[in-house]
């Protein structure tokens, strides 16, 4: 005789009648109900039966939860001969209770245990991020820096621990030793580190007076060097991993240096995301009758442009692969040139006549 879902998960009759979204949401609820009444961590003090029924609970819901969730039409045909492990659910044989959070993406909310004991959770420090201006230059070839900066590190008195050396630790009272407190709402517990202890489980007694018990102190660092490759543009940043803060007490892993890059201003180009845009000033004459002219590019090459006859104020010029490199990339934005026509403001009398006579033709009519 198969199962009855709906019964295990408390779905009334009227709710047997819903469809779609408004059936997923009953279902979503009722199951989140008794997977928290059966979590581990709410069986503390319990006797080891009692934890196999709650362990044996939350498995039977979790398969009526995938059933009717993603086979509900299959199971509810009186016909079928309905096999939950041959449908495609979970077979929970020999899985722990961590296991089935994990199957049910329910990781996320908040759960960390080992059958109701909080696990010790790898700490990181936390990150530093640090401005860096780079000039055009810098931001076209790469670039290495040499940084200092403050970050936290172990305390040199006391090792790290926090602690003197006739010091003791006390289980902390908020968290019972476990780190860890319940937290959110009644629809949706979760897990926190404990406020008061800071996750450590334990409150020591007479802290170290450099580091006030937390076994960081500021410091400042050695000198660092940090390479910083071709086409960084500004508002990007750059990690460099385990050279941030230290955790407290120094468990768990430093955090991250973050350089943030700002772009200096160029007096010779005007800059857009990867590509370059620089002025190319012509006389009308050049304009009218085309010419040749050198540009440079960021690392002093020398360039070539040829500028067509007619050439019109705010004609643009294209150099390919001549702006600055996309970073991570073997590709580079593009150099581009924006015709200016420079219009004399005072002619001579020789020069007016001349104009004045261009008027009778008809290109200049």
């Amino acid at each position: 005789m198969r199962k009855n879902y709906y019964d295990i998960l408390g779905i009334t009759d009227e709710e047997k009648k819903l469809h779609g979204a408004e059936f997923e949401k009953i279902l979503k609820k009722k199951y989140r109900k008794i997977a928290l009444d059966a979590h581990p961590d709410r069986q503390s003090g319990k006797s080891e039966s009692e934890k196999k029924k709650a362990e044996e609970k939350f498995k039977e819901a979790s398969e009526a939860y995938s059933t009717l969730l993603n086979k509900r039409e299959e199971y509810d045909n009186p016909r079928s001969n309905f096999d939950f492990h041959a449908s495609g659910g979970p077979d929970f044989g020999g899985m722990g209770m961590e296991d089935i959070l994990r199957h049910f993406n329910m990781g996320g909310m908040g759960f960390d245990f080992d059958f109701g004991r909080p696990k010790e959770r790898n700490t990181k420090g936390t990150s530093i991020r640090i401005p860096m201006k780079l000039t055009l230059e810098e931001m076209y070839s790469g670039v290495t820096k040499k940084v200092k900066y403050k970050r936290f590190e172990p305390c040199d008195h006391c090792g790290g621990s926090g602690m003197t050396s006739e010091s003791k630790k006390k289980v902390c009272r908020t968290c019972g030793g476990s780190g860890t407190v319940f937290g959110g709402n009644s629809f949706m517990a979760m897990t926190q580190t404990c406020p008061t202890c800071g996750g450590q489980g334990y409150i020591i007694e007479k802290p170290c007076s450099h580091c006030h018990g937390h076994g960081i102190v500021q410091k400042v660092t050695d000198e660092t060097e940090i390479k910083l490759g071709k086409g960084l543009l500004d508002g990007m940043s750059v990690i460099f991993g385990g050279k941030g803060n230290f955790p407290p007490h120094g468990k768990g892993t430093p955090g991250d240096l973050i350089i943030s890059i700002q772009a200096m201003p160029n007096d010779n180009f005007d800059i857009d995301g990867n590509n370059l845009y620089f002025p190319i000033e012509l006389n009308a004459v050049d304009a009218i009758l085309g010419c040749n002219v050198d540009v440079n590019t960021v690392d002093g090459k020398q360039l070539t442009a040829k500028i067509p006859s007619g050439t019109s104020d705010g004609h643009k010029l294209r150099f390919r692969g001549y702006g600055i490199p996309i970073y991570g990339t073997n590709k580079a934005g593009d150099m581009l040139g924006i015709v200016k026509i420079k219009i004399p403001k005072n002619v001579t009398e020789e020069e007016k006549e001349l104009l004045l006579k261009l008027k009778e033709y008809e290109n200049f009519k």
